[in-house]
């Protein structure tokens, strides 16, 4: 038996108003004005030209000689936009010394996809 006087005690969540949500004359895509929106952004990524990135990469067996090599990384800071450090050894990928002049990936697979990226020549040419 309920002893709280009546509307007291029920679950607010679970009165709903008729007329709000889904399905009462609203509907269930985007709004005119977010689709409106959209066109304009898309308009404005067409009108401007892509920017486009050099990417280099320096492969090293572990983050000792990465930190040995900073000074040549930081030499090539000047002529790419991004130089991906790979390390073969797992290890903290947010390693502070390395981010300020690089983008670090560790292990193995990332080993391995950059050296695929090598292969395919992804590096000689810029990137968006």
């Amino acid at each position: 038996m309920n002893n709280r006087p009546p509307g007291k005690g029920q679950n607010r969540n679970r009165r709903r108003r008729r007329g709000e949500g889904q399905g009462q004359g609203q509907s269930q895509g985007p709004s005119q004005g977010q689709a409106r929106q959209e066109a304009v952004i898309e308009q404005a990524k067409a009108a401007r030209p892509p920017v486009l990135r050099r990417y280099t990469v320096a492969f090293y067996e572990n983050f000792a000689q990465a930190r040995e090599d900073l000074p040549r990384l930081g030499s090539l800071q000047a002529d790419f936009d991004q130089i991906n450090i790979v390390i073969r050894a797992d290890g903290n990928m947010d390693d502070p010394e390395l981010t300020k002049v690089g983008k670090v990936f560790a292990g193995e697979a990332w080993t391995l996809i950059h050296k695929r990226r090598v292969d395919d020549g992804w590096y000689n040419e810029p990137r968006e």
